[in-house]
């Protein structure tokens, strides 16, 4: 596959990311004309555009079958809604999904408009919010109280006072039970411990996923029972 680019195209790379979706659609047709390519970029492209676009905000570009599965498995999909934050291009989406969530059940909250619109294509039965994690509010949701969340985003590239509003909103939103489940490539929690004393919450390694790229790991976030 030959890609051709102007002298000066590393100083656009949002232009570079373009080529190369098109000459892939280009290849995959020329191998299979009769192939239904979607309209957009590949999904691993839409990653790299993210990553141009915002690399702070941006997880990584490997959420493999076995981290969606893992960060997922605790789910009840008889319980109500699921909140998910930053789902990307939908890798998590799929494993709640298959797990048996119901579409209509789906809150995605996706901050980037490229990967929004590409979620309310891929599953027009949830509803998806094309804004920042912090700034849900209830009614954005119908007022709708999720049981559980979710959570894509990469915390760790977050200053603490970002992910305690985060959490902070994402436990407001939900039921008194709910659960957060938050993946990171860190050593530890990415939610710190002062700020998880300072709104009654506790965290519980449930996974450690060497087969994703890089190897991740699976916390439960929830309330702290009362003594």
């Amino acid at each position: 596959m030959k890609l051709k680019l102007k002298q000066d195209i590393a100083r656009r790379p949002r232009e570079v990311v373009n080529k190369l979706a098109n000459a892939v659609r280009r290849e995959i047709g020329r191998h299979s004309p009769s192939a239904r390519l979607r309209k957009g970029p590949p999904e691993a492209l839409l990653g790299l555009r993210r990553l141009v676009a915002n690399p702070r905000q941006f997880g990584g570009f490997v959420s493999g079958p076995a981290l969606a599965a893992a960060i997922t498995r605790e789910v009840d999909p008889a319980a109500g809604p699921v909140l998910e934050l930053g789902p990307g291009t939908g890798v998590f989406t799929r494993a709640l999904l298959a797990r048996g969530v119901a579409e209509h059940d789906l809150i995605l909250v996706e901050a980037d408009p490229l990967l929004a619109a590409r979620l309310r294509t891929t599953f027009p039965g949830a509803l998806v919010l094309t804004c920042k994690a912090a700034s849900v509010t209830p009614q954005m949701l119908g007022n709708r109280r999720p049981a559980a969340v979710i959570s894509g985003l990469p915390l760790l590239n977050f200053p603490g006072h970002e992910v305690e509003k985060i959490v902070a909103t994402a436990f407001g939103l939900c039921t008194s039970d709910a659960v957060l489940y938050q993946f990171t490539y860190g050593p530890r929690c990415p939610v710190r411990s002062d700020i998880m004393a300072r709104h009654g919450l506790t965290a519980q390694r449930t996974a450690r996923v060497w087969r994703n790229v890089p190897p991740a790991t699976v916390y439960r976030i929830n309330r702290r029972a009362p003594d």
